[in-house]
């Protein structure tokens, strides 16, 4: 591929994930952003059918089953005024325990104080009011408690989006609220430049609902067992090594389930054909872990991927590979990439 064909590819994803970053999507408030995803692929083309918790995309020619998840970080109202993490919030109402920490509270603080947010209609997503996060603080039952300017007068359950940020001002670097938009945008853009296969697009990954949705679907006769999955998403690291480099991010396993072997050597081999650098992320950790243990410091855990929920799930019936976007700064709005990176990444769907 000529090197003006790269910057395109790199040019067109990035507004693509422009875009997708216009429509909000809090966990379990995603179907606005699930709408326009089906819409935005018909538009192109091709054959979207919008399933509960689900977009399912045909592209016309075989390929893979392609996996990515629409839901972000956002807020949400609850009955006594208050405001929380929409996934803490899910959490409780469920009967878990969410973690939370005078730790974590003051990180809170730190990462969205002043933050602008905005208030939408869950089946619609029109924007009904703008605001800003002045503070976090611990209620009283310990989970962090946003603090809001500009937004009261709201419904219970009424979801809160953070505004849309996408900085190229930083030499070399793109960020923004990242997960999962950009790989999504990515999936479209190849879509245009000829992959083939199937694209899954679910809701609730942060509430760990997204892998039940699609074998719901796959099991109801959506899909037949198969070993071609690819789950496409970002893989976080503490800096930017990474994502300059160019590298795309593979496992052979994570901390739940062992990969396909012959998925993951596919998209190795898809790596090299496009000239693009691969890290293993399990080798990766392992080598990490090595270098804390020498010096005394905590292991690190492995992680647990979508891929490794669904393994598990499915007691193997559903297996395949994951590749992913080096990232840094996690679970912010300033997580951070390159173009590098993100152009490794379509080149190598491409190569599939």
């Amino acid at each position: 591929m000529q090197r003006q064909a790269d910057i395109n590819l790199y040019a067109r994803t990035l507004a693509k994930t422009l875009e997708y970053l216009d429509y909000p999507a809090v966990v379990g408030f995603e179907t606005p952003f699930l709408d326009h995803l089906a819409e935005d692929f018909r538009a192109a083309g091709f054959e979207a059918e919008r399933h509960r918790n689900l977009v399912v995309i045909e592209l016309g020619k075989p390929g893979p089953v392609f996996l990515a998840h629409g839901d972000r970080h956002g807020l949400i109202t609850t009955q006594d005024g208050a405001v929380y993490a929409a996934g803490a919030a899910a959490a409780q109402r469920a009967g878990d325990d969410p973690a939370s920490s005078a730790e974590l509270v003051e990180t809170l603080d730190k990462r969205h104080g002043g933050e602008e947010v905005f208030a939408y209609d869950p089946r619609t997503g029109s924007r009904l009011a703008y605001g800003d996060i002045v503070s976090v603080a611990a209620g009283a039952d310990g989970l962090p408690r946003f603090q809001l300017a500009g937004l009261s007068g709201l419904e219970p359950g009424t979801p809160l989006a953070f505004s849309r940020h996408l900085d190229r001002s930083q030499d070399g670097y793109i960020s923004g609220q990242l997960d999962n938009a950009v790989s999504i945008a990515a999936l479209r853009i190849a879509a245009e430049f000829g992959l083939g296969g199937t694209i899954i697009i679910t809701a609730e990954e942060r509430l760990a609902g997204s892998a039940a949705h699609v074998l719901n679907w796959a099991e109801a006769g959506g899909l037949a067992p198969t070993r071609s999955l690819i789950v496409c998403d970002i893989s976080p690291f503490d800096e930017g090594a990474a994502g300059l480099s160019g590298a795309v991010i593979l496992r052979r396993r994570d901390a739940s389930a062992s990969f396909d072997a012959d998925a993951v050597a596919q998209l190795e081999s898809a790596a090299n054909t496009a000239g693009v650098p691969v890290i293993f992320k399990d080798n990766f950790m392992e080598h990490e872990n090595e270098a804390r243990e020498r010096r005394g410091h905590p292991l690190r855990c492995m992680g647990q991927t979508e891929l490794g929920k669904i393994i598990a799930q499915s007691k193997g019936r559903y297996t395949g590979a994951t590749l992913q976007i080096p990232t840094f700064n996690y679970d912010t709005h300033r997580e951070s990439t390159t173009p590098r990176a993100v152009d490794a990444f379509v080149r190598t769907l491409l190569a599939l």
